[in-house]
């Protein structure tokens, strides 16, 4: 796309008018080197402000003090049963409680809980069928 620089001007001649001339000058015209040490700082202390954040917070009972720290686990999108990604936030609820996605939970785990907190897992056969169930049914 070619810049009409006739346009351009005209509408910076038009802000200055309506707004004052500071209103289309280009920052940087006035950035000192003063300038740029004392934003750097103020970037610093803001980024370490952040950073410590966390660290400060604590959960007080009568008996302890717990500093609470951030999670750092992220979340898991890709159910390691179907290898279905998700963004549902029904599924983060079956990804931290049974490593599965809720479809799966339906087809495999519910009402077999005990089972598989005992280690089983669907096997092939029975993976691919509930996937092809799936696939119909959508």
């Amino acid at each position: 796309m070619k810049k009409d620089h006739t346009y351009v001007a005209a509408v910076e001649r038009a802000i200055a008018e309506k707004y004052g001339k500071k209103a289309v000058q280009d920052f940087r015209s006035q950035w000192e080197e003063e300038d740029e040490k004392e934003y750097l700082s103020q970037l610093a202390e803001r980024n370490h402000r952040h950073k410590n954040h966390h660290h400060k917070q604590k959960v007080e009972t009568e008996n302890y003090s717990i500093s609470k720290r951030p999670s750092t686990k992220k979340s898991l999108r890709t159910c390691p049963i179907c290898k279905t990604y998700s963004f549902s936030y029904r599924d983060d609820l079956y990804m931290s409680r049974f490593k599965s996605c809720f479809l799966c939970y339906v087809d495999f785990i519910e009402f077999r809980e005990e089972e598989w907190e005992n280690g089983w897992r669907p096997n092939l056969e029975e993976l691919s069928n509930a996937m092809r169930r799936r696939k119909n049914n959508v």
